[in-house]
Parts: C-alpha cells; sequence; structure tokens
C-alpha cells in the first residue's frame, strides 16, 4: 500500500475520534497531541509524504487510535506498503481461491456463510439458512436496503428475524459481529464504499451504540474465534463457536465463518441441517477488485 493511501486512512481514522467537549472531529492538532509528533509531521503523514514510517510513529498512532491487537497488525502492514497483489502468488487469482472456498461453503457440514472485507454477505450455505429461520423474502429485503446484503443489516432490521430467534443472545452476537466488521474494514476506512456503508447503517438506531461499544478500551478482537450460548427461538438451546478463516487474494479478503458445535444437542442439530444442505446461496457480488 502506497503511502498516500495509508494517509488516507489515518485522516479517515481521525476524523472519527469526537472531541466530545467541542462536538468536532479531532482536529491535526490534536492528533499531534495524541501522538506526541509534531503538527508537520502530523500533516506529512496525512499527505502520504512522510518518507519514514518507523515504530515509533505506528506505535503512536495506534496508541491515539486505541488500535486493538488485530487493527494494529493491520496498520502496520499498511504502513509497510505491502499491497495484497504482492502477497499472493501471481499464478492464484480471484477465480481459483473464490472457487476453492465456494466449494468448501457447499460441502461443510455446519452453518456457514463467507464474507467480503465490507462484511457483505457473499453466500450461505443451507445449514446457515435454515439455522436462522430465514426465508428468501427476507434475503431479497436485505438486498434492496442502502448497504445491501450486509451481514450487520441482518441484526439491525427492527423486525429481522435474527432478533426474534436470538431473543436476549441478540444483543452480545451483534455486538461482536460489529466489532468484526470494524477490524475487517480497517484497511478500507478511505474509501467510498466504508463511508456509504457506514452512513447507510448508522440509519438504524441500535448501530451507532453497537459501534462505539466495540471499540471500549480492553475490548480486544475476538474477530477470528467468537464462542456463543444462547435459547435460540427456532431450535432451543444452542451452544456453539464462530471460527473464521481468511482467504487472500489478489484483489481483496475472502472471509469464510463456520459455526463449530460445542455439545451435543447443538451437534446433532447441525447434522440434521447439514443433511438437507445442498447449493449455496449466492447474496452479494464478488470483491470489487478496486475495493473502493
Amino acid at each position: 500500500m502506497e503511502h498516500k493511501a495509508f494517509g488516507q486512512i489515518v485522516t479517515a481514522l481521525r476524523k472519527q475520534q469526537i472531541d466530545f467537549a467541542r462536538a468536532y472531529s479531532w482536529s491535526r492538532h490534536r492528533l499531534a497531541d495524541e501522538t506526541g509528533l509534531t503538527v508537520r509531521i502530523a500533516g506529512k503523514i496525512e499527505r502520504g509524504e512522510q518518507a519514514r514510517l518507523d515504530g515509533e510513529i505506528l506505535e503512536g498512532l495506534a496508541q491515539a487510535f486505541h488500535l486493538t491487537s488485530f487493527k494494529r497488525r493491520e496498520s502496520f502492514a499498511m504502513a509497510g506498503e505491502i499491497a495484497d497483489a504482492g502477497l499472493v502468488r501471481q499464478a492464484l487469482g480471484i477465480k481459483e481461491v473464490f472457487a476453492q472456498v465456494w466449494s468448501l461453503l457447499e460441502t461443510i457440514c455446519a452453518p456457514a456463510f463467507l464474507l467480503d472485507p465490507f462484511a457483505d454477505i457473499i453466500g450461505v450455505n443451507r445449514a446457515l439458512f435454515a439455522f436462522h429461520d430465514l426465508n428468501l423474502s427476507q434475503l431479497k429485503t436485505a438486498r434492496a436496503t442502502a448497504a445491501g446484503a450486509n451481514n450487520i443489516v441482518f441484526f439491525l432490521a427492527p423486525d429481522g428475524r435474527l432478533r426474534q430467534v436470538l431473543g436476549r443472545g441478540w444483543r452480545p452476537i451483534a455486538l461482536a459481529n460489529v466489532q468484526q466488521c470494524r477490524a475487517m474494514t480497517m484497511r478500507y476506512r478511505h474509501t467510498s464504499r466504508f463511508r456509504q456503508l457506514l452512513t447507510a447503517l448508522a440509519s438504524y438506531p441500535d448501530f451507532l451504540g453497537l459501534w462505539e461499544d466495540s471499540h471500549e478500551d480492553g475490548y480486544d478482537d475476538y474477530s477470528r474465534l467468537r464462542s456463543y450460548s444462547c435459547l435460540h427461538g427456532a431450535h432451543g438451546p444452542v451452544a456453539y463457536t464462530v471460527f473464521t478463516n481468511r482467504g487472500l487474494s489478489a484483489f481483496g479478503e475472502l472471509y469464510l465463518s463456520t459455526f463449530v458445535p460445542q455439545d451435543l444437542v447443538t451437534t446433532a442439530l447441525f447434522q440434521n441441517l447439514a443433511g438437507k444442505n445442498g447449493q449455496a446461496l449466492t447474496l452479494a457480488p464478488l470483491p470489487n477488485p478496486s475495493l473502493e
């Protein structure tokens, strides 16, 4: 990633910090105060003109923005100017990666779904479809929203099926998914797609509270492994862990999330749902190669 793009992300992160005493986003002067940098250096970083981004500068930015472990790793990688295309073998493109992941999605004997870096749901397998007691009209409704078929939309919809089936377990699960989205979009905060998505999600009453709570000090990244136990409205008591695996292509990431049962009851349920499994359902298009 070029320094210019990194600077755009720093600017986006700065503007997301609120000075509640003045009800304004942080100024560049405030960023300099928080990081121990000069206003001149802070400006050069944001404009992509700072040639040397050493550990001290990156650590200061991470501290100022209260970045958790996963986000720190992402920000340090961004500063290293290593684009996704430079990390992936040239012979392995988006079609090959997608074909492999999609095949897994269809054959996994448990609920599973596939996300792009903006938490747009590319596809779900039939087991997940049945577990959340969804129907095609609900998927069609989600696609028609301003945010599209986004994972967070399914949690936020006031009359959505997930609120009904998850009951009191809804908020902690929704919070964990918002946190995962916050981590996944870290390197895309400067893009028009992120701004459009955030605006669309902000129209839902619960989103801003969940977004802020997911950024609390000490609330670290559990975005790769999350465990839940709740009384499911359609299936009764369930206990499972969601494991997310990231596949990297030259055009961005693919996140495959799989539900792993934690007890015999949930194991039997997932086996039953998997027995009805079939072709995976497509909800959103492949990640945009430009990821803008």
